[in-house]
């Protein structure tokens, strides 16, 4: 699709984009521009890639809250006096992730120390070519990512720019290459096949493959809605060079009415996007996926910017971080949701309800307590039901445990009075 066209389907995006917004009540700006999803400190907070892009997770086995309740083989005991209960494993709300990678040029380039950024840009191929590539990398790490996530309750879809032939360097498309779907074989497979197949060509159209990815999640492929969170992750090794002049628009509107409808990006930055820094920290803030809240995200410098997981640094061995830091996406991802199970006859008495996590590893579980007193997000350190009490948050500590222990396991306790921070 050529950039004259896109502009048009762009244009429409935002619009739906926005009327989305307008007529999702009270709908406001997404936490992780004003907080971090990374720092582990509020709702949704996991394990902190660090400023080098690589993942730090914490040790140890907290408890959360205070009391002497415990959830012990199944029984819970509170106040002194045992209580019936029925206990069932939590069940993680679905999300969707879709990948939308670079396979420009320049990502046929071998990554620093081999090769630096500057002699990519100049002669955009492999200095050694029995060297891996930036491509190479990002295949190996994407295929080995998504399977991670087989049993887990996430579809995937994956889509590229450009994609088009020669003669179209700037190509684009409206439907993901490998469609969403739950990580299945299936699922594995297509990926895998589909990123074999790739062979780096073009420019970089990421404002269009980007701005069509978001219409794909927002319209809902094939007229059936999605179920769960919704995921851009955005790997590049470069920054917008088919139609500059849209990336005000596409940063302070597109990403900002994507969030806003439930839609938050992640943005990787892969070696060659340093003169990019700003542009991809500043779709990271607007996208709702900022490192920290205090990170950078101003217009200029372009080469200043680090709320998003900036892995150009040459130190960094990019082969060994990209897995970590896609690891990392993958467990904010999933989240800290859990749905509310359903008591005997489909009904639920909401204040009777508690909470456990067990470590990998430990003999017991450890009971956490309620917290209504702040927002998730907002210092709250416990769990809390959503607005329409479907499903619990972990907020704080507890949350940052969960996704730091994917081996952990958390139950819902029904039948027992809530115990409350």
């Amino acid at each position: 699709m050529k950039v004259a066209a896109l502009t048009k389907r762009w244009l429409s995006c935002s619009l739906v984009l926005v009327a989305a917004a307008a007529y999702a009540g009270g709908c406001g700006e997404s936490s992780g521009r004003s907080g971090s999803d990374f720092d582990g400190g509020g709702g949704e907070g996991g394990g902190d890639p660090g400023a080098d892009g690589s993942s730090r997770a914490d040790t140890g086995n907290p408890t959360f809250g205070s009391g002497d309740g415990s959830f012990l083989d199944g029984t819970s005991s509170f106040d002194g006096a045992a209580c019936a209960a029925s206990v069932q494993a939590a069940k993680r709300a679905p999300a969707n992730l879709l990948f939308i990678v670079d396979r420009s040029g320049s990502m046929s380039c071998n990554p620093p120390p081999t090769q630096t950024s500057a002699n990519c840009e100049q002669f955009p191929r492999p200095q050694n070519p029995a060297a891996p590539t930036k491509w190479t990398i990002t295949r190996d790490a994407l295929k080995n990512a998504v399977a991670a996530l087989s049993g887990s309750p996430t579809s995937v879809g994956l889509t590229y720019f450009s994609n088009g032939a020669q003669a179209d360097s700037c190509g684009v498309q409206s439907a993901p290459t490998v469609p969403l779907a739950p990580v299945d074989a299936a699922l594995i497979g297509a990926v895998g096949a589909s990123l074999t197949g790739v062979v780096p060509q073009g420019l970089t159209p990421v404002v269009g493959g980007v701005t069509l990815g978001y219409q794909h999640l927002h319209e809902s492929p094939a007229g059936k809605a999605l179920v769960g969170k919704k995921f851009v992750v955005l790997i590049t090794d470069g920054f917008e060079t088919c139609a500059p002049q849209l990336v005000p628009n596409f940063i302070n509107q597109i990403v900002v009415d994507a969030s806003r409808v439930g839609i938050r990006t992640f943005v990787v930055g892969a070696p060659g996007s340093e003169e990019g820094r700003a542009v991809l920290s500043q779709i990271a803030y607007n996208g709702g996926t900022a490192r920290t809240a205090t990170c950078t995200h101003t217009a200029s410098p372009a080469n200043v910017g680090d709320c998003h997981l900036d892995l150009t640094n040459p130190s960094l061995d990019f082969a060994g971080e990209l897995p970590k830091v896609l690891d990392a996406i993958s467990r904010e991802a999933l989240g800290c949701e859990f749905d509310v199970p359903k008591g005997d006859g489909g009904t639920i008495d909401y204040d009777q309800v508690n909470v456990s996590f067990k470590p990998s590893g430990a003999a017991q579980e450890q009971p956490v307590l309620q917290d209504p007193s702040k927002p998730c997000e907002g210092g709250a350190s416990g769990w809390q039901y959503t607005p329409d009490r479907s499903r619990i948050l972990l907020c704080g500590p507890a949350c940052q445990a969960v996704k730091n222990d994917p081996g952990g396991q958390v139950a819902i306790t029904l039948g027992c009075k809530t115990q409350v921070r």
